[in-house]
């Protein structure tokens, strides 16, 4: 009997050591660890840019977002800016201002149709439907 209540506290002890090895050290560092998998993305551009580079492109392979701005609420993201082709002459039309809406799972930022999540619309008001929080709603919804 005491080698099996050995045993269970053996286990248990390793499982414990386990779980403590797997959370998160609160480290201040603003740069993404490698270590990040299966964790939480920040709400940066850094973060994001990958994700808005290939919104911008599957609304045309040459486009690019210009002089983006980004906005953050409750797990979710609004990218703004000015959507063109990569090579717009700099002193020409640049292109139509254009916002992306995208929602974090995890270590990713999953891009979002405004038709899905932005409810709807009933003048300016905040819609009862919508996904996207009330903070973003006129930056991602009503806004390019």
């Amino acid at each position: 009997m005491k080698k099996s209540a050995l045993a269970v506290a053996a286990a248990a002890a390793l499982g414990i050591a386990a779980l403590s090895g797997c959370s998160s050290s609160g480290s201040s560092s603003s740069e993404p660890s490698a270590s990040m998998v299966g964790g939480m993305t920040e709400c940066t551009q850094e973060a994001l840019q990958s994700s808005v580079d290939d919104a911008a492109k599957a609304l045309g392979d040459g486009n690019v977002l210009s002089d983006p701005s980004l906005s953050c609420a409750d797990g979710w993201a609004v990218v703004s800016g000015t959507l063109g082709p990569a090579d717009a002459p700099s002193d020409g039309p640049q292109g139509a201002p254009t916002s992306f809406i995208f929602e974090q799972e995890g270590q990713f930022w999953i891009p979002k149709d405004k038709a899905s999540v932005c409810g709807t619309a009933n003048g300016d008001a905040y819609p009862s439907d919508a996904q996207v929080p009330e903070a973003l709603y006129t930056a991602g919804c009503l806004a390019g």
